[in-house]
């Protein structure tokens, strides 16, 4: 219980550190939910005043995206199935990135770096109707639900699982 509680105290300062009003406690449903809330898009994005209107480029971070991601989750759980923090056009040799995949770049600068939110988008639903690879279990309490991984790129087929994503960049896997 304890240990319960010291996780949510240091996701609220985490969350506070970031700009994020009140800190928002994440749920099970959707631990990602106080990114819904526009007032709080200038904890993470860059944004500009233009008149009466915020300008906010989507692509353009405060903080590099890998560093927004470890204030939830451990230095340990990112960037361990892929690296991040590289330039898959020089490294891969694409010419561009495929459609979907973005590239960030912290506060105006166009680095064109690979972060979690390359593969991840943190805005789309936690919990989904469709399996990702066969022998997904239900998220536990729900029926028929399943993690997303809030991937940006899912196969149709299941029996593909994450493979269709790793094909965008690596097309001989």
């Amino acid at each position: 219980m304890r240990l319960g509680f010291l996780r949510v105290a240091a996701l609220t300062l985490g969350l506070a550190a970031l700009g994020v009003p009140g800190g928002g406690v994440p749920s099970a449903d959707n631990p990602h939910a106080y990114m819904d809330d526009e007032k709080r898009c200038g904890g993470c994005h860059h944004v500009e005043k233009d008149g009466d209107d915020w300008i906010l480029d989507p692509h353009i971070f405060r903080i590099s995206v890998s560093d927004i991601c470890r204030v939830c989750h451990p230095t340990q759980q990112t960037g361990r199935s892929h690296p991040v923090g590289k330039d898959p056009l020089k490294v891969l040799e694409l010419k561009q990135m495929p459609a979907g995949l973005p590239l960030q770049a912290v506060d105006g600068e166009r680095d064109e770096l690979m972060t979690c939110g390359t593969c991840h988008n943190p805005h789309m639903p936690r919990l989904v109707r469709q399996r990702l690879f066969p022998r997904q279990a239900v998220f536990p309490g729900r029926k028929e639900e399943y993690l997303s991984y809030f991937l940006r790129l899912r196969s149709t087929d299941v029996r593909e699982g994450f493979t269709s994503l790793c094909r965008a960049c690596h097309p001989k896997l």
